[in-house]
């Protein structure tokens, strides 16, 4: 029976310590979803760690609260809330099930009856258990607010975190109590702003972190110790550390998840990392741009950057003419260079259509799938068809060097020679060309595109006698071929997504 002598409290079972040592092993989240009521059949139970199910169980209903204790880092309390139709049952027994199902806490309480609202009795009770463990770290709660209700503390609580508005001038740690909206002022110095740690004392919450000045001062939001910003996972499945606010009124929207991660739900300009886009002002736009100016980063400073050249196709070295388009790998350990844009037209790849074409001279021994003295105005690549000179067709390049390739047949013969480069290299350059064409010459009146190579007036003997002495009509001349003049144009500037 239960005297001054009673003690109440829970523990894991054997079941809830094997899954929480596993969870921790393999470092993924461990998440009891219900507490288990029971009447225990009306005698004072003893919570025993191997336990399986409760003497007699009553309810089931899931949690709507699961935090560390304040007081004791591995003291885990969860809490139901009981509504005013649900009882008509004693209370000497609780349990918590995870969200497969496994009974993984065992406790006792006082004895106390849960009556039903037909009884006369319309408040809701608020049941808490407390459950010792040797760790609360890596454990989360996910909750259905469709089928939990909340306690009066936890929805005062809630709308404080969401109303705070905090000021921010100086680089800093943001307190749990400051989560909600931080409006932060670099316009002073280069600031770094730390998150608290995303840990299960602080659990789920929401935090806007909105730059208010447009100064160039580097503005960091760091995530704290080995905490990460789950962003641009696409390239890094870990996330990374920090991330940066660029120009007024940036802002990016974060959820902690209790286990050392901050999740964006939203941000002010979500345009796909590394995207060209045209602009209709000289200012950089708020949201994370930059020109493209072929301009050198850090590798340290724009870690999604760095992945993102390295895993796009089009990094190569500083030293590689004809790629001003593309990314390059600085000085090979600490940075990187942006693509160079400025003033020149943006082409559509060819990507394997063989409509680009490029001239390349080099020289040839027959025999020899080899070219050497390689000259041109591009960059080519294995797999690159070449037409022309002493090759049969169907030739593709099969390797490249400084100075020269290797072609997939042997060359017919010796000498230099002339090809076409069929298709180009993403990112790649070319400079303004005359493209090959002619301009057939005739006699007579000048009809369609044919126009007079001499005036009437200068159609004498004495003047073309060289060429045409027994001709009376003026020479004509047309033209086969691509235009000589590029079209009327408009200069915009070009910038580039830089977070």
């Amino acid at each position: 029976m239960v005297d001054q002598n009673s003690i109440f409290g829970g523990l894991l079972t054997a079941l809830g310590a094997a899954k929480k040592t596993n969870c921790d092993a393999l470092g993924i989240p461990w998440q009891p979803s219900h507490m288990l009521i029971g009447d225990a059949n009306g005698v004072a139970p003893t919570p025993d760690a191997s336990q399986t199910q409760l003497i007699n169980q009553v309810h089931r209903a899931p949690l709507n609260q699961l935090h560390t204790s304040p007081t004791d880092p591995n003291v885990l309390i969860a809490e139901v809330v009981l509504p005013p139709e649900v009882g008509g049952w004693w209370m000497r027994e609780l349990a918590l099930e995870d969200s497969d199902g496994v009974f993984c806490a065992v406790a006792n309480l006082p004895p106390s009856y849960k009556p039903l609202l037909a009884q006369g009795s319309g408040r809701n009770q608020v049941v808490r258990m407390h459950i010792i463990t040797n760790g609360t770290a890596n454990i989360q709660l996910k909750i259905d607010p469709a089928v939990v209700l909340a306690t009066r503390d936890y929805v005062d609580r809630s709308l404080i975190a969401r109303s705070a508005f905090t000021n921010v001038s100086s680089s800093r740690t943001l307190k749990p109590q400051e989560m909600g909206i931080v409006l932060i002022d670099a316009s002073a110095r280069a600031l770094n702003i730390q998150l608290p740690a995303a840990d299960a004392r602080l659990g789920t919450r929401d935090v806007i972190v909105r730059r208010k000045d447009n100064s160039i001062n580097r503005l960091v939001i760091k995530a704290h110790g080995k905490d990460t910003l789950m962003f641009h996972t696409h390239l890094n499945p870990a996330g990374y550390p920090f991330l940066v606010l660029m120009g007024a009124g940036d802002w990016w929207h974060l959820r902690s998840d209790g286990a050392g991660n901050w999740w964006p739900l939203g941000r002010f300009d979500s345009t796909t990392l590394g995207r060209p886009v045209f602009e209709t002002t000289t200012v950089f736009s708020p949201g994370g741009y930059g020109a493209m100016s072929g301009q050198l980063l850090d590798r340290n400073e724009w870690p999604w950057l760095w992945d993102h050249a390295q895993q796009s196709g089009m990094l190569y070295p500083e030293k590689h003419s004809y790629l001003e388009g593309a990314w390059t790998i600085g000085d090979h350990k600490t940075t990187f260079r942006l693509p160079e844009a400025r003033g020149e037209f943006f082409r559509v790849l060819d990507e394997d259509r063989r409509v680009d074409k490029s001239t390349l001279t080099g020289t040839t021994t027959r025999g020899s799938p080899v070219i050497s003295d390689i000259r041109g105005r591009t960059r080519v690549k294995t797999g690159m068809m070449l037409e022309g000179g002493d090759f049969p067709k169907g030739t593709t390049i099969v390797s490249v060097g400084e100075s020269e390739i290797v072609a997939s047949n042997e060359s017919q013969t010796d000498g230099a020679g002339e090809w076409q480069v069929l298709g180009r290299i993403a990112g790649s350059w070319t400079p303004d060309t005359l493209e090959r064409h002619t301009h057939p010459v005739s006699f007579g009146s000048g009809k369609g595109d044919r126009v007079a190579l001499l005036p009437a007036a200068s159609t004498s003997v004495a003047h073309i006698n060289h060429v045409v002495a027994y001709n009376t009509s003026p020479p004509l001349i047309g033209r086969v071929g691509n235009e000589e003049t590029r079209p009327r144009n408009i200069a915009y500037p070009a910038r580039i997504k830089l977070i």
